[in-house]
């Protein structure tokens, strides 16, 4: 079974959902990262950037590094234990491929699974 991240880039959840935000301020652990810090994200559980960019980069098998995304403020990601394989079409990769750091002092709310589903 691989751990699997899957991300929501085009998300905007603070903008979106002012509901949702509010109640999320009562629900989730902050993940403060310094400039350059690199995230080890657990699992199962849903990121959202607070404040701040957190790069994701995916490191191949060849040695390039390719980044995927860079996540601003209201973006989103879920880490999943899953037997999916990695899908770059569909935002998904293999967690252990890849690195997420910091631009600069970042602040992440973590969340527990499926609280942005409701």
């Amino acid at each position: 079974m691989s751990t699997t991240l899957a991300l929501s880039r085009e998300s905007n959840v603070f903008a979106e959902r002012q509901d949702l935000r509010e109640r999320l301020e009562k629900e989730h652990r902050t993940v403060l990262l310094a400039p350059d810090q690199l995230l080890h994200a657990d699992s199962p559980a849903t990121y959202v950037v607070r404040l701040g960019k957190l790069r994701v980069s995916e490191f191949r098998p060849d040695g390039r590094e390719i980044t995927r995304a860079v996540l601003q403020a209201g973006s989103f990601f879920d880490v999943a234990d899953e037997t999916r394989a990695a899908d770059p079409a569909a935002d998904v990769y293999i967690l252990n491929d890849l690195i997420l750091m910091a631009y600069g002092e970042v602040e992440l709310w973590q969340l527990a699974p499926g609280l942005l589903d409701a």
